[in-house]
C-alpha cells in the first residue's frame, strides 16, 4: 500500500477517503502493522489487511521519515526532593 501512496503524489499529503476514491482503495490491501517498537530487519513482514476507503476516514502520507532517539535526561529537582523526602518518611 505504501508503494501506491508513494505514486500518488510527491511528499507528505492527506487524502479524504469519505467522498469518491480509487477503486484499488475500496479493495483489500496489505498494510504494515507495528507499533513504536519495530524491529529494524523484518518490520517488512509485519502486515495486516484492511479496505482502506472502509476501515478510515482519510490517510496522512508522510514521505520519509526518521529513527526515533531517546529524549536527553532531564533533571527534576522538586521531585527529587519529593521522593528523597517519601524514602525518609
Amino acid at each position: 500500500m505504501e508503494a501506491r501512496l508513494a505514486d500518488v503524489v510527491r511528499g507528505d499529503y492527506y487524502a479524504d477517503l469519505r467522498t469518491g476514491t480509487a477503486r484499488w482503495l475500496n479493495s483489500p490491501q496489505a498494510q504494515r502493522s507495528f507499533g513504536a517498537n519495530s524491529p529494524r530487519f523484518v518490520y517488512r513482514f509485519h502486515t495486516a489487511p484492511l479496505v482502506p476507503a472502509q476501515d478510515y476516514d482519510g490517510l496522512a502520507f508522510v514521505a520519509r521519515s526518521t529513527c526515533s532517539h531517546p529524549l536527553p535526561r532531564t533533571e527534576f529537582p522538586r521531585l527529587k526532593a519529593t521522593v528523597r523526602a517519601r524514602r525518609s518518611g
